[in-house]
């Protein structure tokens, strides 16, 4: 899977992604430093990337992406690979989907 971390991505999430098999890059290595909430939704549509981020508030509402999975902080880098495998097998397209990670533990 193709993912984009958002700019508050916890390294340990990228590298348990990464170490996994998928494609992760980080908003901030791409991205402007600081880029807003639709230029990183934008990023992510265009290059066919889903979203991982923690921020609920300006994520959980948003359309026209590649996807957007909403971690929490203090979840373990492997519930992240491993919820993000799960939310994987169960979608055929991830196109506009918002996913809470939590929720698939």
């Amino acid at each position: 899977m193709r993912i984009l971390a958002d700019e508050n991505t916890r390294p340990a999430h990228v590298s348990a992604l990464d170490s996994a098999g998928h494609d992760v890059v980080r908003a901030g290595d791409v991205l402007e430093k600081g880029a807003s909430d639709p230029v990183v939704i934008a990023a992510g549509r265009d290059t066919d990337r889903v979203i991982l981020t923690y921020d609920r508030k300006d994520f959980a509402d948003v359309s026209d992406h590649a996807g957007v999975f909403i971690a929490e902080e203090t979840m373990a880098p492997r519930a992240v690979r491993r919820t993000v495998e799960r939310v994987e097998r169960a979608y055929p397209t991830l196109d506009d989907v918002v996913e809470f990670l939590a929720d698939w533990r």
